[in-house]
């Protein structure tokens, strides 16, 4: 029962969940994993990854930025393009500012890269100190505008940024020493733009939290543990509003990183994977289709992940599920 008959070279893994009206909903998702190199086409890694329940992050769960969102979901509405990675120098030369993009279907994301600052004293207060010269900085949103100031002791009267609380910058009383933010978006204006990177945004930051709908009194009376009627599917989508696709990605698509590897540029094309899903429930056969819901480019390890997902409504059938059977196809068969 519940069993998983994986044809594929892919690593996949399988869960229980409920849509907003409490369905049952079989989840399977499958994870593919590549190397990257200058040949500039992805080749299936000896190791492959396995599908994630839960969010991993860099550090303390909360206190830190994740660095995996969980694979075990309902489809998203189109595809997360996400970066874990280094901004690196031209031509490895210390400089104090220099930019790194992604060229992605459809669109291209710049940030501004800033050597490390600190807020010193001044005539008229206090203000940013020169940056020093850097070569490599890494793309975490620890070291992007945000912020937690907990100097006050109720929790009330202490000063967060929503959208990226491990960041820098959100300060209260003497600010000199404090650490700024090393990246933004190229107009300067950080505080309006908010926290600039390219990695996994936490389901419990801004602007993912408002769409995950309204967990009141009200709720709990008459929903709980039922999704709010107000939960937004928009709320799994983990990658900045600027690194989701207009559209589902279909494989093929190219993507260009720019001073993001020491070579300065990576190019490559999305690998075409066509995935097909049997599941025999209740004495009959389900098929099924998957789509591509997260791209992780990883290029300090030359690696690229893929995660595609499939939901099958089980309404109350969810007992009589015995297994789903994955294959992968050609786009001629």
């Amino acid at each position: 029962m519940w069993e998983l008959n994986n044809q594929t070279p892919f690593a996949a893994e399988s869960t229980w969940g409920r849509d907003i009206n409490g369905w049952h909903q079989w989840i399977v998702a499958v994870k593919g994993t590549y190397q990257l190199d200058a040949r500039e086409e992805p080749m299936l890694a000896h190791e492959q990854l396995p599908p994630l329940l839960a969010a991993e992050y860099y550090g303390d769960p909360g206190q830190s930025s994740i660095k995996y969102d969980a694979d075990l979901l309902p489809p998203k509405p189109t595809t997360d393009i996400l970066v874990n990675g280094t901004a690196h120098a031209p031509q490895g030369k210390p400089t104090t500012e220099f930019g790194v993009a992604i060229d992605m279907p459809g669109s291209r994301k710049i940030l501004r890269v800033l050597g490390e600052r600190h807020w010193e004293s001044g005539v008229t207060g206090s203000r940013p100190s020169p940056p020093r010269p850097v070569t490599q900085v890494p793309i975490r949103y620890e070291a992007a505008f945000g912020g937690w100031d907990k100097t006050d002791p109720n929790p009330a009267r202490q000063k967060w940024d929503a959208r990226n609380p491990v960041g820098r910058g959100i300060v209260s009383g003497d600010m000199t020493g404090k650490p700024l933010h090393q990246f933004e978006y190229p107009d300067g204006n950080f505080r309006q733009t908010g926290p600039a990177g390219f990695g996994a945004i936490d389901s419990h930051w801004s602007p993912r939290r408002e769409l995950a709908g309204t967990y009141d009194k009200a709720w709990l009376d008459n929903r709980h543990p039922l999704l709010p009627l107000d939960w937004q599917p928009r709320s799994l989508q983990c990658a900045p509003s600027d690194q989701q696709t207009a559209k589902p990605l279909r494989g093929g698509e190219s993507i260009t990183l720019y001073n993001l590897t020491p070579a300065g540029k990576l190019q490559f094309a999305l690998p075409r994977v066509y995935l097909a899903f049997t599941t025999d429930i209740d004495g009959r056969h389900e098929e099924h289709r998957a789509q591509l819901a997260s791209v992780i480019i990883e290029p300090d390890d030359m690696r690229l992940i893929m995660v595609w997902t499939t939901v099958l409504l089980c309404r109350n059938e969810g007992d009589y599920l015995n297994s789903t059977t994955i294959r992968q196809k050609t786009y001629e068969q």
